[in-house]
């Protein structure tokens, strides 16, 4: 664990039990196994994690979709389309330079 890990615990111990375990409940009802698979789930949060550059997030998602089955191959993949989701959105907030005033 980082200081910066064990920052963000002491914040969310801060706010209170409640909101500690509302976001543990909701995060284990959006992860489970549904429609998507818990592994592929895990690559998402990886890749989202990527495009919003939270080094903590990166951190524990890797580890998640590592004990989800995930290779290095398909983290690196998930987090390349992640990259291209931050460049096509940046190009879009550029293109708004185009714009007439």
């Amino acid at each position: 664990m980082t200081a910066e890990d064990s920052r963000v615990e002491e914040f969310v111990a801060a706010l209170g039990e409640g909101a500690e375990n509302s976001f543990g409940k909701l995060m284990a009802e959006v992860m489970k196994e549904g429609c998507i698979s818990e592994k592929d789930k895990a690559l998402i949060a990886l890749a989202c994690s990527a495009a919003v550059r939270c080094d903590q997030c990166i951190r524990r998602h890797r580890k998640i979709a590592l004990l989800k089955g995930a290779s290095r191959e398909e983290m690196l993949e998930a987090a390349a389309i992640a990259g291209l989701a931050r460049m096509g959105s940046g190009y879009n907030t550029a293109a708004l330079l185009l714009d007439e005033e």
